[in-house]
């Protein structure tokens, strides 16, 4: 797969729920997803020890445990439909009323994905779990800038179905259950284009078919021109080789410095310094040349 670059997590967005309409040992089916709510921060906590119990004085056999999840859920005040829906509470059509009566407890997926600083992604499946009712705290309008959002959390569970990738070993998968999958991007494995469509599991993630571009790079990190003087070319290289788009866009920083053409001539115009960037269209992938212009004679 290749050596991953250094990155950290920045960035959280595309959360969606889905009821699930079935999970018993003859299949695992959810409702079609629907986008919950603008969300601000996703944590998960999930508690895990490991005991050795002793057997003539001596630890022969390590007991591992893993409790369920705890994924706290920041997010803007969802809709009063869509929270009637995930607390289980009664919702009425007509008058756009939430009925706080007696709680109908269902089973969800969710799904959202995390951005990295290097702008790729990772996306998240869980597969099963309730929602809390989350607490509300109001406070009076001052001149500050203070407010609040909603809190609320999902308790994910096993399923009870179990798939066919639920247990990975001695080189081959067996039948288990799961509670969701995570899935990198910048593996460039998995096609993410109908991710949300449906809620995502260990047996419906598929290698992707297509090719997609993983990565860019210019054959030199910065150039020297002359205003007025010969102009240069930048070469760019895009890995796979043979990704189904190999298609890339130019852009310069400052076109009174230096332009750039379609294929990566570069023509000096003025002195000073500019930044030349290529992009692939599929993916996004990028790299830079910075351009310096002396002074023609």
């Amino acid at each position: 797969m290749g050596e991953q670059q250094v990155f950290e997590f920045r960035g959280v967005d595309k959360l969606y729920y889905a009821r699930i309409l079935q999970d018993d040992a003859a299949g695992f089916i959810c409702d079609t997803p629907k986008r919950l709510s603008p969300v601000a921060e996703i944590a998960k906590s999930t508690d895990s020890s490991n005991e050795a119990h002793y057997y003539d004085n001596k630890p022969l056999i390590v007991v591992a445990s893993e409790s369920a999840d705890t994924i706290v859920i920041t997010m803007a005040p969802p809709e009063l439909s869509v929270l009637a829906d995930i607390i289980g509470k009664g919702f009425d059509n007509t008058t756009g009323m939430m009925i706080d009566g007696p709680r109908a407890n269902d089973y969800f997926a969710i799904m959202y994905r995390t951005k990295g600083t290097d702008g790729a992604y990772r996306y998240v499946s869980r597969l099963k779990g309730t929602f809390n009712i989350p607490e509300e705290d109001n406070t009076t309008e001052n001149d500050g800038t203070d407010t609040t959002n909603t809190q609320i959390t999902f308790t994910g569970i096993m399923t009870e179905h179990e798939f066919a990738k639920g247990v990975y070993k001695n080189g081959s998968w067996q039948a288990g259950s799961a509670k969701g999958v995570v899935v990198d991007e910048r593996y460039g494995l998995v096609d993410f284009d109908d991710w949300f469509n449906a809620i995502q599991t260990p047996d419906s993630v598929q290698p992707s078919t297509a090719k997609h571009v993983t990565s860019v790079a210019l054959d030199q990190s910065t150039l020297s021109l002359t205003a007025g003087g010969a102009t240069a070319t930048l070469v760019a290289t895009i890995t796979p080789a043979d990704a189904d788009n190999l298609n890339i866009n130019w852009s310069t920083s400052n076109a009174n410095v230096a332009i750039v053409d379609g294929v990566g001539t570069v023509t000096p115009i003025a002195e000073g310094e500019a930044v030349i960037t290529v992009t692939t269209v599929d993916g996004g992938k990028t790299d830079t040349c910075t351009v310096t212009v002396a002074a023609g004679a």
